[in-house]
């Protein structure tokens, strides 16, 4: 089994965790409004206008309940502004949902938007720019752009530029893209720039850029399928009947639906992005795009084919064994035979042997295997039917990162 372990960057974990709490807020389309109208778009500095805020506010219907999330009330850091580290991961984590919320639209738009990212990072640490692919997919490359383009600008000393402050923060920010064209642009960015901290900042991503692309990114494909059951809740569905009746009913299902979950996973150092879908009868019924930053990745496997092929072999044995085994157990006892209750035991025995070495060796079997990435918060994403070159390629860049 191959394993890639992180305990994960609190920082950043952190951000991506004040993401998803936002992400199940059943305000989180208000709370996003609210954002853009009174951080984002205002036409004050952020946290000055209290009349703007009480409006939309308001407006929206908000409550003070309604911003509570664990890393504290978004309301609260939406009037006052940040106060503590998490509250800024808050702050955060609302301006990227703003950003998916109402994408810039146009080359203008696009560039004062970076802008107003930039400023907020620099300015009032509120940094959503970590976030921005996680908020935005492939659309948060135009942003990246912009970005790219204010710090060319800011090392030319252009008038109207960036400051420099602002420049170093958007440098990093192209430097922890996980985005093959963020990567490539962060490259080239290197290249051209004079100022020798800006290049500094932008030298992981050029190292990377440098490389042909399939050496800083791996895509390994596969099935969409729910995580392995434990050993216990195995056994246990099995000795039931459980297990069967689940079995037979996910096949007829299949059969009956066509159902499909074909997946892709993209690995990168600087984590993964999965791509599925779930089509029913040839209609695709549901699509998912997600990302999971490398720092929060807790773990990373693959198992071969088959990976518990002696579990389930030794659980058939130990049925069989017993049925035959306590079936002559129970003859021998009628009818008073020495000779076949010892059989009967022996064949009992056997089965419960056959059963622990079976489950005790691991499967050789060469084919595919299932991958399986774990996230420091969210459910398992599994993939089965993936090539084991492929999956011990990308797990090994998950490793070297």
């Amino acid at each position: 089994m191959a394993r890639a372990d992180d305990s994960g960057s609190k920082q950043v974990g952190g951000a991506e965790a004040a993401f998803e709490a936002l992400a199940a807020s059943p305000k989180l389309s208000e709370l996003s409004r609210l954002t853009l109208a009174t951080v984002v778009e205002a036409e004050k500095a952020p946290f000055a206008d209290k009349a703007a805020y009480t409006d939309k506010v308001s407006e929206l219907g908000l409550s003070h309940d309604d911003g509570e999330t664990p890393f504290g009330n978004a309301l609260f850091v939406l009037e006052h502004g940040p106060e503590d580290a998490s509250q800024a991961m808050l702050a955060g984590a609302l301006v990227a949902h703003a950003m998916a919320e109402a994408p810039p639209r146009g080359d203008d738009e696009t560039r004062a938007r970076a802008a107003v990212l930039l400023r907020l990072a620099t300015r009032h640490g509120i940094d959503a720019l970590p976030l921005l692919e996680r908020a935005l997919g492939d659309d948060a490359v135009p942003t990246f752009y912009a970005i790219a383009d204010a710090v060319r600008r800011a090392d030319a000393h252009e008038a109207g530029a960036i400051s420099r402050a602002e420049a170093i923060v958007g440098a990093a920010a192209l430097a922890g893209g996980a985005h093959a064209d963020v990567l490539k642009l962060s490259s080239k960015l290197a290249g051209s720039l004079k100022d020798p901290l800006l290049v500094r900042v932008l030298s992981n991503a050029s190292d990377e850029g440098s490389q042909p692309h399939g050496d800083r990114s791996r895509r390994i494909e596969g099935e969409l399928t729910t995580p392995p059951r434990s050993v216990l809740r195995t056994v246990v569905l099995a000795s039931t009947g459980a297990l069967f009746a689940l079995t037979a009913l996910r096949a007829l299902g299949a059969l009956a639906l066509v159902l499909r979950r074909p997946a892709e996973v993209v690995v990168t150092p600087k984590g993964i992005r999965l791509r599925a879908k779930t089509i029913v009868l040839g209609r695709t019924i549901r699509e998912i795009d997600t990302q999971i930053e490398r720092s929060a990745l807790v773990r990373a496997t693959r198992e071969v084919r088959y990976p518990r092929a002696g579990l389930y072999a030794g659980l058939f044995a130990l049925a069989l064994g017993s049925y035959v085994g306590v079936s002559a157990f129970v003859d021998g006892a009628r009818a008073a035979s020495p000779s076949m209750l010892l059989t009967g035991l022996v064949v009992v025995a056997l089965g419960i042997a056959l059963d622990f070495a079976l489950g005790a060796i691991r499967s050789g079997a060469r084919g595919k295997c299932l991958v399986a990435f774990q996230p420091s918060r969210g459910s398992k994403v599994c993939l089965s039917g993936v090539d084991p070159k492929a999956a011990d390629s990308a797990l090994g860049l998950l490793r070297g990162a």
